[in-house]
C-alpha cells in the first residue's frame, strides 16, 4: 500500500492483474523468446503447455498496451504476486512484485533514473544508496539493474550481499521496440520505460530482514511487528 501511494503520488494509475497468465502474455508479448533460460519448466511453474502461473507482473503492460484503444500515453504500476522455482536467502517461489510502465514521446532513460531514484528515497530514506549497472532483459534496450547499498553490513560486505556491498532489487529499462510494436505503438513516435521490484526485497531493507523466508514461516511473533493500513 505505501509503494502505491508514492506512486499515485506520481501520478500513476493502479492496474490489476491475471495470476495465471498465457504464455504469450507472460513471455512472447514481452520480447522473450522460445528457448530462453526463464521458459524452462525448472524456472516456471506451468499448469500446462498454455497456462502457467505468472512469474512478473510485467504481463500487465501487453494487456494495457494492447487495451489502451486511443494509443495515448501510459503510466501504470501492476503489484501482485508472482511464482518462480526460487528459494534462498533472497528469492523466494511465491513473492509480491510491482511493475511499473511508462509511454509516452520523448520518454529517456534520464526519465527513469529520476523515477527510481526518488521511489527509493521515498520508501526507505533519503540516504539510501542507489546504483544503476547495465544489464540484459528481453523486455527493455538498454537494460538496468538497480542495487541498494546492503542493510545488513551498510556496504562494507557480507554473506548476505556476497561481499559486494550492494544487493539487487530492481530491473529496468527502455521498453524494447518489438514490445512496444506488439502492443500497438509505434516505436518511432513513442518511447517508455519499464520496472520490476520485489515487495519482499523492499520489505527485507525497510525492515531489516536478513533472510526472505522469513516472511512465509507464518511465525506470529514477527508477523506481529507489521501493521496494515486497514488493521485488518
Amino acid at each position: 500500500e505505501e509503494v502505491e501511494d508514492i506512486f499515485v503520488s506520481m501520478g500513476y494509475d493502479v492496474v490489476p492483474g491475471n495470476e495465471v497468465e498465457t504464455d504469450e502474455y507472460c513471455f512472447k508479448r514481452l520480447n522473450v523468446p522460445e528457448g530462453h533460460p526463464a521458459r524452462d519448466a525448472q524456472d516456471t511453474f506451468y499448469i500446462d503447455t498454455e497456462y502457467l502461473l505468472r512469474t512478473q507482473t510485467s504481463c500487465a503492460q501487453a494487456h494495457t498496451m494492447e487495451e489502451n484503444e486511443d494509443k495515448g500515453p501510459i503510466r501504470i504500476i501492476c503489484p501482485g504476486k508472482v511464482y518462480r522455482r526460487d528459494d534462498d536467502a533472497t528469492h523466494s517461489h511465491q513473492f509480491g512484485q510491482v511493475e511499473g510502465l511508462v509511454i509516452d514521446k520523448d520518454i529517456s532513460l534520464a526519465d527513469l533514473k529520476g523515477t527510481l531514484e526518488i521511489f527509493a528515497k521515498r520508501i526507505l530514506g533519503d540516504n539510501t544508496k542507489v546504483r544503476f549497472r547495465p544489464s540484459y532483459f528481453p523486455f527493455t534496450e538498454p537494460s538496468v539493474e538497480v542495487d541498494l547499498s546492503c542493510f545488513k553490513c551498510g556496504g562494507k560486505g557480507c554473506a548476505l550481499c556476497k561481499n559486494t556491498g550492494w544487493i539487487e532489487v530492481l530491473g529496468a529499462g527502455m521498453v524494447h521496440p518489438n514490445v512496444l510494436r506488439m502492443g500497438g505503438y509505434d516505436p518511432e513516435v513513442y518511447t517508455g520505460f519499464a520496472f520490476g521490484t520485489g515487495l519482499d526485497r523492499l520489505a527485507m531493507f525497510k525492515y531489516n530482514i536478513p533472510d526472505i523466508r522469513y516472511l512465509y514461516t507464518n511465525d506470529v511473533r514477527m508477523l506481529r511487528q507489521f501493521d496494515r493500513k486497514d488493521e485488518e
